[in-house]
């Protein structure tokens, strides 16, 4: 079953585990009356200051009086496009400006409230607003506990966010995948993101598998380079590539004959990073230097590229002599 982003409007955060969270209608920004431990003055100081000095030094006189979490959840209130304020006599919507300060003030205090409504404003139409939510995603997701149940439920739900997510929104959550303890982040990438109906979501997490270099992702990977996507098959034979694992030098020589030359360019520099950590005494190695070197004579030119760089990259005499041979035929058959 797909986990959803809740809708930061709702107030319900029922993915993240514990209460949901519902608005009162007290909220100060939002139009209610002063909720206790929330000085709307303050959050509005905060939002419109001058400088990430001023910000920041208010942001720590907030945790210095222990109320980082309540400010932090009146601040996600604001990162949504259309919410608006009912201070004083004006019933306008936030600034780009003050939103963006809103996430930079997360970046600092938020922490699980704050998750839905930043990766929603990283599909947003304002590159500032995007590039803000980014920063401060990754900021709150660096700060959670692994041992808290709901990170758990956080890296499921942004595993499902890569099928719904434009892809520069993708890369963030990727980068924020890669960068998580692997033991809490593998098993949805291997259930939920390499079985994604999109092949969109099938690349990213290939990728995030590679980046993690987790070798109990091998057989997935080996299975994903028969995947109807060329993308998926891509950027499976390059995370395989970032593994130590010998078994995938086999399947990443099969997929060095693909019909698409992305793939069999991706599977021929996959080759070159196993034999890069192979003895030359190894059984595999010479067989993989000449599937690397036949790839010299492929019909693209992206392969052939591929296989040229990938063999000047050893600096092996192997490769070398592999090399020297390939440039004297070239010669011959132009001379």
């Amino acid at each position: 079953m797909a986990h959803s982003l809740p809708h930061p409007s709702t107030g319900h955060e029922p993915q993240l585990g514990g209460e949901a969270v519902v608005l009162t209608g007290f909220e100060p920004l939002l139009g209610g009356g002063r909720r206790a431990g929330a000085d709307v003055h303050r959050v509005q100081a905060i939002i419109n200051a001058a400088s990430e000095d001023e910000a920041r030094r208010l942001l720590d006189f907030v945790v210095d009086l222990g109320q980082g979490s309540i400010y932090a959840a009146e601040l996600a209130q604001i990162i949504p496009a259309r919410a608006r304020h009912h201070v004083g006599n004006w019933r306008g919507s936030f600034t780009p400006t003050q939103r963006i300060r809103a996430m930079d003030a997360l970046a600092v205090i938020g922490s699980y409230e704050s998750i839905p409504p930043l990766a929603e404003a990283l599909s947003e139409g304002v590159a500032p607003v995007r590039e803000a939510a980014g920063r401060a995603l990754r900021a709150v997701c660096a700060r959670m506990e692994p041992e808290d149940p709901r990170t758990t439920l956080v890296y499921r739900v942004l595993v499902d966010a890569l099928r719904v997510l434009p892809q520069s929104a993708r890369k963030v959550v990727s980068g924020i995948l890669a960068a998580a303890p692997p033991e809490l982040v593998l098993g949805p990438l291997l259930r939920e993101g390499l079985c994604a109906p999109e092949w969109w979501a099938r690349r990213e997490a290939a990728w995030v598998l590679g980046l993690l270099g987790d070798k109990r992702a091998t057989r997935r990977l080996i299975e994903a380079l028969q995947d109807s996507s060329a993308a998926v098959r891509t950027s499976a034979a390059w995370a395989l590539g970032q593994l130590e694992a010998p078994v995938a030098i086999d399947p990443l020589s099969q997929a060095a004959n693909d019909p698409d030359e992305v793939v069999r360019a991706a599977a021929v520099e996959a080759l070159g990073a196993h034999i890069a950590r192979l003895s030359v005494m190894d059984e595999a190695f010479k067989p993989t230097l000449d599937r690397i070197a036949a790839a010299l004579e492929d019909r693209e030119l992206s392969v052939r590229h591929a296989a040229f760089e990938t063999l000047t990259a050893l600096d092996r005499p192997e490769a070398r002599l592999k090399l020297h041979a390939f440039l004297n035929r070239q010669g011959a058959a132009h001379g």
